[in-house]
């Protein structure tokens, strides 16, 4: 698989993430330990998570 960049994934829905984390844990699943392709699914995650992540707390209103 290839790595997903956040800058990548900022244009992207809430629907399109959820696909793409799916997509990428599937990959992750099927890779074996130590490979680039690994390396690749596990910084695309992490890059999706944090742009999930980045999305929660701008849609929190501050004070409530």
């Amino acid at each position: 698989m290839r790595l997903l960049t956040e800058t990548e994934l900022t244009g992207r829905t809430d629907a399109e993430l959820a696909i793409l984390f799916q997509w990428a844990a599937e990959s992750l699943a099927t890779t074996r330990p130590s490979t680039p392709e690994r390396r690749a699914a596990i910084a695309s995650l992490q890059n999706i998570t944090r742009t999930q992540a980045r999305r929660q707390r701008q849609s929190v209103t501050p004070g409530l």
